[in-house]
């Protein structure tokens, strides 16, 4: 059974930016912030201004998209239609200017306006991202026209509501020509996002470790979401075994789970 984090209350608006700013290598776009944290309260309007940078040398169109997004189990992202997901954000979004020319090394802002109902069912967190895309273009010499696409990823907190949660919900072991292979499945039982780290044991009957492996730290698993370890152990002896996975999600406690298997 789980135990969830307390989060403090927040007695006001507040608005957490990360100092991450989103680059193009290519075209020199950047994008600032490249992610946000903001809490608002249902019922109030927020406005959220992003700058978009232009350090090519040659200025360029560039248009505005929102979409709503998760992470599948092997940890990619994928972007749906706003409105798609539950925890969809920029449903409650507009935002302006949506296209706009940028000259060489010059700034422009645009506000992302947020616009939260006074639903009293609205809890936890609800995310988007804005992308900002350039007209394709083809350099002299070039056959295939590029476009570059930069992201603000965007996260918003209904106040005194928020839990974190996780759980190990299935393992599974089997032989590789390496040795051992651990899949460790942990679901995000939450309503916000987190991000994991542990590692995995493997034991004898006696309780005697014979291999420890490392869970991978900043793992991000969204709300609903799910995320599926692959875990490489070595090659163990014949005899029975037991694979304990510890999981820190940030909440409470961590969380863990188990699997006896046999090699024979």
């Amino acid at each position: 059974m789980l135990k969830l984090r307390s989060l403090r209350a927040l007695a006001a608006l507040t608005l957490l930016i990360w100092p991450i700013r989103a680059s193009s290598l290519q075209l020199g776009l950047e994008v600032t912030p490249g992610k946000l944290e903001v809490s608002i309260p249902r019922g109030m309007t927020y406005n959220i201004p992003i700058t978009i940078h232009n350090s090519g040398l040659n200025s360029t169109h560039v248009q505005a998209t929102m979409v709503d997004f998760t992470v599948n189990q092997a940890g990619s992202y994928v972007f749906t239609k706003v409105g798609s997901r539950p925890n969809s954000l920029m449903k409650w979004a507009s935002i302006r200017p949506r296209e706009f020319n940028i000259q060489p090394n010059t700034s422009q802002q645009v506000q992302l306006t947020i616009q939260v109902p006074s639903n009293h069912a609205l809890s936890g967190e609800y995310a988007g991202i804005v992308f900002f895309q350039t007209r394709p273009e083809r350099k002299p010499g070039q056959t295939v026209a590029f476009s570059e696409r930069i992201a603000s990823k965007i996260y918003e907190t209904i106040p005194n509501t928020v839990h974190i949660g996780g759980a190990v919900v299935r393992m599974a072991s089997y032989a590789n020509p390496l040795g051992r292979i651990y899949h460790v499945l942990f679901q995000n039982t939450g309503n916000a996002h987190v991000y994991i780290r542990g590692q995995l044991i493997v034991q004898t009957t006696s309780g005697k470790i014979v291999d420890r492996v490392a869970i991978p730290s900043n793992q991000l698993v969204e709300r609903g979401g799910m995320r599926l370890l692959e875990l490489q152990g070595k090659r163990l002896p014949p005899g029975e075994y037991e694979a304990i996975a510890t999981i820190d999600y940030n909440g409470k406690t961590d969380t863990a789970g188990g699997i006896k298997f046999t090699v024979r």
